[in-house]
C-alpha cells in the first residue's frame, strides 16, 4: 500500500503517511494539500457554471457533463479519504498488525504475488493517465493551428480568443485535469487494493485451515515456550491454532466491512454516475475523426472509465468467491484425525462462514460482475436516447 498512499501524498490529495518526516515537511504539505483542494473545488465549480450556461445545447452539454462528473467523483472520494482519516489509518494498523502478518513462507509468497499486482495496476493506471492527459494538452493548441474552434469544457471568466489568454487558460485546465485523472485513478487503486487484501487474507486463512493439523510435533510452541510433544499439548496447540484463525477471520470480516463504510457515499457517486459518464463519452466519441489526437484521448479515457468500474465489481467478486470456498478448505484439511469435541467446534466455524463476504454499494447493490453488466446495459439505453434525441 506504500506506493499508493504516496502517489496519493504527491498529488496532496491525502496527508503523508509516512512517520519519518519532519514536522515542517508534514506543516508544507499541508499548506499544499489547502490550496490543491482549493484550485480543484474551483475547478468544479467552473464547470457547474459552464453546464448551466450550456444547458440548452446538447453537444455542447455533453462536453462539461462528462469531465464534470469524473472529476465530481474524484471529489466524493477525496472528501472520504480526508474526512475518515483516522478510520483509514486504522485499516492500516489493522494491515501492518500481527493478524495479517505472515506466519511462514508461503503465506510471505501469497501477499507478494498480491502487493506486485497491485502495483503493477497502479504503474499502468498512471501511464494511461499521463497519455490521456498529454494528448488533451496538445489536440487543442493543434485544432487551433488548424483554424478550428476550440471551446473549453469550464467557465473562463475572461476572453479567450487571443493569446496569451488562450494559452494561460488551455495550461491552467489541463494542469488541473491531469492532477484529477491522476489522483482519480490513485483513490480507485487505493480502495481496489484494500478489498484485493481482504480477498488474499482470505486465502491465508484458507491455507491454514487446509494445513491445519500440519506441523512440527516434535516442537510445539504454547504460550510462547518451546515444550516437548504429548498429546495434552497438541490439545492446546491445537485450541490455540483454531481461537487465532476465529479472530483472522473476524478481522477481515471487519476490515471488509469498515472498507465498505468508509467509502460508501463515494461508491454511491460513483456507481450512480458511472452510466452517465460512459454514455456521454461515447457519445462524444462516435462524432469524432478515428485519425484525430482527440480521438485518441477520449478512447483512453473511455477505457480507464470502463476499467474503473470493472475493478471494482471484479474484486468484489472475487472477495465473495473467494470467503465462499472458506468452507470447502475446512473440509478439505486432515479432520478426521480431529477429536469429536473439536470436529464440533469446526463445524460451528463452518456454519459462521457460511454467508460470503460480499462489499455492496448503498447497502443493497452488490459489487459484482453482474452489477458491471447492467451498469453497461443502463449506458449503451442513455446512449440511444441522447442519439436519437
Amino acid at each position: 500500500m506504500k506506493p499508493h498512499f504516496a502517489a496519493l501524498a504527491r498529488v496532496a490529495y491525502y496527508k503523508i503517511v509516512s512517520a519519518e518526516v519532519t514536522d515542517l515537511k508534514r506543516s508544507f504539505h499541508n499548506a499544499y494539500r489547502v490550496i490543491i483542494f482549493t484550485l480543484v473545488a474551483g475547478y468544479n465549480i467552473q464547470h457547474i457554471i459552464k453546464a448551466i450556461q450550456v444547458r440548452h445545447n446538447v453537444d455542447h452539454m455533453v462536453d462539461t457533463l462528462f469531465i464534470l462528473l469524473t472529476t465530481i467523483n474524484t471529489f466524493a472520494k477525496q472528501i472520504s479519504f480526508n474526512v475518515r482519516s483516522h478510520r483509514v489509518e486504522n485499516l492500516i494498523n489493522i494491515i501492518n498488525s500481527p493478524t495479517f502478518a505472515p506466519q511462514n513462507e508461503d503465506h510471505v509468497q501469497i501477499l507478494k504475488n498480491n502487493a506486485s499486482i497491485m502495483s503493477r495496476l497502479l504503474k499502468v493506471y498512471h501511464f494511461a493517465v499521463l497519455i490521456c492527459g498529454g494528448l488533451w494538452t496538445i489536440f487543442p493548441f493543434v485544432n487551433r493551428a488548424l483554424g478550428q474552434e476550440v471551446r473549453f469544457t469550464g467557465y473562463i471568466p475572461f476572453d479567450t480568443t487571443d493569446s496569451p489568454n488562450f494559452e494561460i487558460a488551455e495550461i491552467y485546465m489541463s494542469i488541473l485535469i491531469i492532477l484529477q485523472a491522476y489522483a482519480n485513478v490513485t483513490l480507485d487503486c487505493t480502495i481496489v487494493a484494500f478489498y484485493s487484501l481482504a480477498k488474499t487474507q482470505i486465502e491465508l486463512l484458507r491455507y491454514n485451515y487446509e494445513h491445519f493439523v500440519d506441523f512440527n510435533r516434535d516442537s510445539i510452541v504454547v504460550s510462547n515456550k518451546i515444550i516437548r510433544y504429548n498429546e495434552e499439548n497438541e490439545r492446546k496447540y491445537l485450541q490455540k491454532r483454531f481461537v487465532n484463525s476465529v479472530k483472522h477471520y473476524q478481522k477481515i470480516v471487519w476490515f471488509a466491512k469498515e472498507t465498505e463504510s468508509i467509502f460508501a457515499e463515494a461508491m454511491v457517486v460513483q456507481f450512480s454516475t458511472s452510466s452517465w459518464v460512459i454514455c456521454m463519452t461515447v457519445y462524444k466519441i462516435v462524432g469524432l475523426n478515428i485519425f484525430s489526437m482527440e480521438f485518441v484521448s477520449i478512447a483512453v479515457y473511455l477505457g480507464c472509465m470502463l476499467a474503473q468500474i470493472f475493478l471494482y465489481c471484479y474484486y468484489g467478486t472475487e472477495l465473495a468467491i473467494e470467503s465462499d470456498f472458506i468452507n470447502q478448505s475446512i473440509y478439505s484439511g486432515d479432520w478426521l484425525s480431529l477429536s469429536p469435541r473439536f470436529r464440533k467446534q469446526l463445524l460451528v466455524m463452518m456454519q459462521f462462514c457460511t454467508r460470503p463476504i460480499a462489499p455492496r454499494i448503498a447497502i443493497v447493490i452488490p459489487m459484482s460482475l453482474e452489477t458491471y453488466i447492467s451498469i453497461l446495459r443502463c449506458s449503451y439505453t442513455l446512449f440511444t436516447f441522447l442519439n436519437r434525441k
